[in-house]
């Protein structure tokens, strides 16, 4: 699989850009032919750009200003695949941040109807010290990183093709982690939201 992802600020961001998109990622994804105990393993490439930092003078680490790429390894538990779907990602940076980052996610799904989809999940991220101190400022520990709780829906506009949105809440660890995160960005807590377009081929 091939994704784009993009975050378009409307409102002004934590460096007075507002009007521009501060984070475009594109992957490259393989699911592996593998069948071992109804689990799905996949292993991709993420390259993430921050082009609304990369002109400002201000920016510096912890301020995601240098684009960066990253490995990443997954296993999806299927064993429960109708009440509940685990995952465990693994992301290796091999270029600016230099660290690991570990995301534990666990997802509900229910078919309303052959065409509609909802699923609420709820998902929690760890990242070693490089990790942490690449995206929140020097001196950071490994530690937990991220919590997450979300929700989709996802509608077959027609064979292969699916609209989905997304409304997600995020908040930030305590200690340092959320201490520099109210210094360097909006907020500790966001409430997001998305769309996306799949192509099935």
């Amino acid at each position: 699989s091939f994704n784009i992802w993009g975050n378009y600020d409307l409102g002004e961001n934590w460096i007075g850009i507002s009007g521009d998109f501060s984070e475009i990622d594109m992957s490259l994804a393989y699911s592996l032919p593998l069948d071992y105990n109804e689990m799905a393993f996949d292993v991709g490439i993420i390259g993430y750009d921050f082009p609304a930092n990369a002109d400002d003078p201000n920016s510096s680490a912890g301020l995601n200003s240098k684009s960066t790429t990253e490995l990443f390894a997954s296993a999806t538990v299927l064993s429960w695949q109708d009440y509940v779907i685990p995952s465990f990602t693994l992301f290796g940076d091999i270029d600016e941040a230099d660290g690991v980052y570990f995301l534990f996610d666990i997802v509900a799904p229910f078919e309303v109807s052959e065409y509609l989809a909802v699923e609420g999940g709820i998902s929690a991220g760890y990242g070693n010290t490089s990790y942490n101190d690449y995206y929140f400022g020097p001196s950071q520990d490994a530690g937990w990183n991220d919590y997450n709780f979300y929700g989709n829906a996802s509608y077959v506009i027609q064979e292969g093709l699916t609209a989905s949105l997304n409304l997600t809440y995020t908040m930030l660890a305590g200690g340092s982690i959320r201490d520099a995160a109210d210094d360097i960005y909006e907020s500790d807590q966001k409430l997001w939201g998305g769309v996306n377009i799949a192509y099935d081929f």
